[in-house]
């Protein structure tokens, strides 16, 4: 079993901020409590990531499939997606941080390995979680990130429900309890001319509609 380290995602400590920023600068996969569910992470800053090509492993998830990036602030819509309308803005600043991730066309600070390679498109999401917010920034950039669960099996929102066999393959978890939300983030693809919510679940297409009329 990997290194555990509690934390409080309110209140992360200084020592496990730098300890999981740490394994993710060198490649490293770490598991971690999000506002929705648990998640596994490795950087997206380093090319040819290892630890990112083993996620799909560890998960035993198709290749190819989009996976987001979580992000330290809403400015971040700036710095890692590119061309989006202006309505993608206004989502940020109204469910940033929080639960939406909006799907942008990748900038030239996303490598190509983490853009969906069919449309050159990025998921982003600023989770509201003070762990994660830090962690992004601590780890020099945006980290990429699935839910920590076998593919078709539901998402751990305690730490006591991610699989043993999940945990053995990751260098370093953080068990924070209880996830705030306890459900996968909604997804809301910012391309066109009007949103596209491909997947409804904590923040609702009827808000975000109601977000986009203020």
């Amino acid at each position: 079993m990997s290194k555990v380290f509690r934390v409080d995602q309110d209140d992360p400590s200084a020592e496990v901020l730098n300890v999981a920023a740490s394994e993710l600068r060198r490649g490293g996969i770490v598991l971690f409590p999000t506002d929705t569910v648990y998640g596994l992470g490795a950087s997206a800053n380093i090319p040819n990531c290892y630890g990112a090509q083993e996620l799909f492993d560890i998960k035993q998830r198709p290749p190819g499939v989009p996976v987001p990036l979580l992000v330290g602030k809403p400015s971040d819509l700036y710095v890692y997606g590119k061309d989006f309308p202006d309505y993608a803005m206004k989502l940020a600043e109204k469910f940033w941080p929080g639960s939406l991730t909006i799907v942008v066309k990748a900038s030239d600070r996303v490598l190509p390995e983490f853009r969906n390679a069919e449309d050159d498109t990025v998921g982003l999401r600023c989770p509201d979680s003070q762990l994660m917010r830090e962690l992004a920034i601590s780890a020099g950039g945006p980290i990429f990130a699935t839910s920590a669960n076998t593919h078709g099996h539901p998402a751990p929102e305690n730490f006591d429900e991610v699989e043993e066999r999940i945990l053995a393959h990751v260098n370093l978890a953080l068990d924070g309890g209880k996830t705030k939300i306890g459900a996968s983030s909604t997804v809301v693809i910012c391309t066109e001319d009007a949103p596209i919510v491909v997947r409804e679940t904590t923040v609702t297409e009827a808000e975000i509609a109601a977000a986009l009329k203020d």
